[in-house]
């Protein structure tokens, strides 16, 4: 990539100047001229193309709203912008790691509870909801239902599946945060 002009810098600066005066043919501009590296900068960050996706609409959507509060004397346009795409991206990549932790404890602390007695009262219930939990889990994508039963069924830690996977950490992860949202997704249709 070749390194910026004096020329190209002022026009991006301009284009900012347009936006935040809410002109929308300005932004599109802009968009067009940042995108493709702004995208590039958030999937090295977040390593999953759809989470890269998110952060890239939901910053360039702070950058129509902040643009106003860009000062040219500071730093490029495209510089300002980095900073806010680098920003998201990693409040993004340090929500999905509490996340994580979260579903990791609940699953830990799950394990805890002792085993219901057959003779229960509950256990008809206990059994037709894991009836709609199997049936749903069957309307999930192959792989995210994978890691979801290894980490539920299979009772493994994040890290044991990506090893038997040979998968990265943060793509386990994900596929375990999306699977159980499409869970509950399939669950609530099914109620």
């Amino acid at each position: 990539m070749t390194p910026p002009t004096d020329a190209s810098r002022q026009r991006d600066a301009d284009l900012l100047q347009r936006v935040a005066s809410g002109d929308e043919m300005a932004f599109a501009q802009l968009y067009d001229r940042f995108a493709p590296g702004l995208y590039s900068l958030v999937l090295r960050v977040l390593h999953d193309e759809a989470e890269a996706e998110d952060v890239l609409q939901e910053s360039f959507a702070h950058v129509w709203r902040r643009a106003g509060t860009y000062d040219p004397a500071r730093s490029s346009a495209f510089t300002w912008s980095v900073m806010i795409f680098r920003n998201r991206a990693i409040d993004r990549l340090r929500l999905r790691q509490r996340r994580a932790r979260t579903l990791d404890g609940a699953a830990t602390e799950a394990l805890r509870f002792p085993q219901q007695d057959d003779r229960s009262a509950a256990v008809p219930a206990m059994r037709e909801q894991q009836t709609l939990v199997r049936s749903a889990l069957t309307q999930i994508p192959g792989d995210q239902r994978e890691a979801v039963e290894l980490a539920f069924f299979g009772g493994l830690t994040h890290e044991e599946i990506a090893e038997r996977l040979a998968t990265p950490l943060g793509t386990i992860k994900a596929r375990i945060r999306r699977g159980l949202l499409k869970l509950r997704e399939c669950l609530k249709e099914g109620a």
